[in-house]
């Protein structure tokens, strides 16, 4: 498949499958569900191929969010929606048209970096060993000697004498932003200069007792850190992890940050430096060898974007960081106590560092210029109300993420749109086939006790944006959900013959599903589960994944050799933070997954179907139960913390949705 960039092709297509998929052109399913399961049965092997088909195809080229691929897919969505007459939960004024009331929006923003208006001088005895100087430049490539390079470069000898000169170093090639990880400071303009020190690895840990940046004065100065922790370089090199420091849902060998430990962003905060610098790792020169090799681009989808409105605050202040490339770290140390080479090997080791501070005649200035420009994203939303007074005023929500990774970086005419038809194409195309399921059940007199939602999130890639979103700033009251069922990847299994050379993936075979979250979260709603199960579909529930104690045949947290963390890996979770019992449907991870190779023909339609039917019964008898689904009283660790930190966050608390933002699709 090559890239198609026309997108009236898109609208055409769009137009084809609305009517093919339409209550018209639909098979009447001939099997008649059990009693208490509503319409499920009217979900057919056809309209899902037709829907995946849809939204995996060429012209969406890979729905990345933010992109028109996605906004087509958002339009798609709706458009059905709105020929079955279900209730739209989205925008309330100033909508253009009849779909953009399905949109719920929120804003997204990218922001880049100015190269041309991004530098950092250094000002050394001898111009530091910066480009052009003697003994400067590449380290020796027989000994890897990262001191200058050339002969003489430990200890400054070569590289220049006398008087201090300053050297200036271009951005993305000898620097670039980051080093400050999850929790870190969001990208933004900034502009520091003064003196450095050197702080070893730059980590506070507390029960060790250690300290880098004791006996120094670093108020008003930049820091140099190299490194990392034991226990968290040992965690990385497991899991082939970024740099450590906490956040996320991973659970951190030094304990929380800004409590158990500080990392060198929190701890240089703490001690009133400006900056933070961090040299290169052993990973990251044999990725890039001296330098950066460029600026930081979004790459073949365009420019990277953040959710402004769903930042978290972070746990304790934080300074910007920056890294530097070989020549810069070269530049920094030559002349002072310990080069540049016995700093850099000293923090592959492993071994403790001692702290020192530069010369005073040594001082750097950065400047950061970063742009920033607006964008939008949209959630689809629409609800089947319920027909009982009371509890129409409860819901189940019904969630899968409409967006995928979009376009990758290939040759010329080489295929490059990761389709997603399972990720989460088949997710999304279930959620149709309840919806519309449900809208034709209630057309003929077939309506639940309770509340539908129907939730069609938005940037799950990203970071479950879209489920934050909707968790951090609902527009009903969250307490009154009685469970989340989420759909992701549900469309591929383990024929006969299948091979995947990555052992910790998991795929189900046929007839079997993933189950994550209800042994985790609500023993009551495994109890609904397993009895429709039993009673219809008859699916093998596997809860590999579905666990709050990990064994050889059950993994949430993470033991190799198929430690996914599964249950924090998708939108049920920001559910489950509100305290909300969630049921999560999944088919694994395969061969396929975030590859171009993920297209429509590789579907199991057949196990779609069951599946579907299956979640859809489940959401049925949610919604008619007398009683609700209750929390389990022992509930994971990671899960807790999450779930007190977001109440400190304020999540929850009622909010209308907002108008449709500039350039939001109608």
């Amino acid at each position: 498949m090559r890239r198609l960039l026309a997108v009236g092709s898109a609208v055409l297509l769009m137009a084809y499958y609305v009517t093919a998929a339409s209550p018209k052109a639909k098979p009447v399913a001939k099997a008649a569900a059990p009693a208490g399961y509503g319409n499920s049965d009217a979900i057919t092997e056809l309209e899902l191929k037709v829907y995946d088909y849809f939204l995996a195809s060429d012209q969406l080229e890979g729905r990345n969010l933010p992109s028109r691929g996605f906004d087509t897919a958002a339009l798609y969505v709706a458009s059905h929606l709105a020929e079955w007459g279900l209730k739209p939960m989205g925008s309330t004024e100033k909508t253009n048209g009849p779909l953009q009331p399905y949109f719920m929006p929120f804003e997204l923003e990218s922001r880049s970096v100015v190269n041309d208006e991004s530098k950092i001088s250094l000002t050394a005895p001898g111009g530091g060993g910066g480009r052009g100087g003697r003994g400067g430049g590449a380290p020796v490539a027989e000994t890897g000697d990262a001191a200058g390079g050339g002969r003489g470069g430990r200890g400054g000898r070569g590289g220049g004498s006398g008087a201090a000169r300053t050297t200036e170093f271009e951005y993305g090639k000898d620097w670039t932003v980051g080093g400050g990880g999850r929790g870190g400071a969001p990208l933004a303009s900034f502009e520091f200069s003064g003196n450095l020190v050197f702080v070893g690895n730059g980590y506070i840990v507390n029960k060790t007792k250690i300290d880098p940046f004791e006996g120094l004065d670093v108020k008003g100065k930049i820091v140099v850190v190299a490194g990392l922790p034991p226990e968290i370089a040992a965690q990385q090199e497991a899991a082939g992890g970024g740099r450590g420091g906490g956040g996320g849902a991973a659970t951190n060998p030094l304990g929380e940050a800004c409590t158990d430990f500080m990392n060198p962003e929190q701890a240089a905060a703490k001690y009133g430096a400006v900056a933070v610098i961090t040299l290169p790792s052993f990973q990251q020169l044999a990725g890039t060898g001296a330098g950066f090799g460029g600026g930081r681009g979004g790459g073949a989808n365009g420019p990277n974007y953040i959710a402004p409105k769903l930042i978290a605050k972070p746990a304790c202040p934080v300074v910007p960081a920056v890294s530097a490339g070989l020549t810069l770290a070269n530049a920094i140390f030559q002349g002072q106590k310990k080069s540049a080479s016995q700093v850099f090997y000293g923090a592959g080791s492993g071994a403790k560092q001692d702290s020192f501070a530069l010369t005073d005649t040594t001082k750097i200035s950065l400047k950061l210029t970063v742009k920033t420009e607006p964008g939008h994203a949209e959630n689809v939303i629409a609800m089947l109300e319920g027909s009982d007074p009371v509890k129409k005023n409860e819901y189940v929500v019904i969630s899968a993420h409409l967006d995928h990774i979009g376009l990758s970086n290939a040759a010329a005419g080489a295929d490059n749109i990761n389709n997603g038809a399972d990720d989460d194409g088949s997710g999304s195309t279930a959620l149709l086939g309840i919806a519309h399921a449900y809208a034709e059940g209630a057309a003929k007199g077939i309506r639940p006790a309770r509340s539908i939602i129907f939730l069609w999130n938005a940037g799950e890639e990203k970071g479950l944006w879209g489920s934050q979103y909707f968790n951090e700033y609902p527009q009903i009251d969250l307490t009154k959900i009685v469970g989340a069922l989420n759909i992701d990847m549900i469309g591929r299994t383990a024929e006969p013959g299948y091979k995947d050379p990555d052992p910790t993936h998991l795929l189900v075979k046929p007839g079997e599903i993933m189950v994550v979250g209800p042994n985790i979260s609500s023993n009551d709603m495994e109890k609904t589960l397993e009895t429709v199960n039993d009673s219809y579909q008859k699916l093998v529930l596997n809860h590999f994944y579905d666990t709050t104690a990990p064994d050889k045949t059950h993994d949430n947290l993470g033991p190799q050799p198929r430690g996914q963390r599964i249950f924090y890996r998708s939108d049920h979770y920001n559910f489950a933070k509100m305290g909300i019992p969630v049921v999560f449907f999944t088919d694994g991870l395969h061969v396929d997954y975030h590859r171009v190779t993920d297209s429509p023909d590789k579907i199991d339609y057949v196990q779609m179907v069951k599946v579907t039917r299956t979640l859809s019964a489940i959401g049925w008898v949610l919604a008619n139960q007398a009683g609700r689904p209750k929390l389990n009283e022992k509930l994971p660790d990671q899960l807790l913390k999450d779930m007190k930190l977001v109440k400190e966050q304020g999540w929850g608390k009622i909010t209308p949705v907002m108008p449709p933002l500039p350039g939001e699709p109608f």
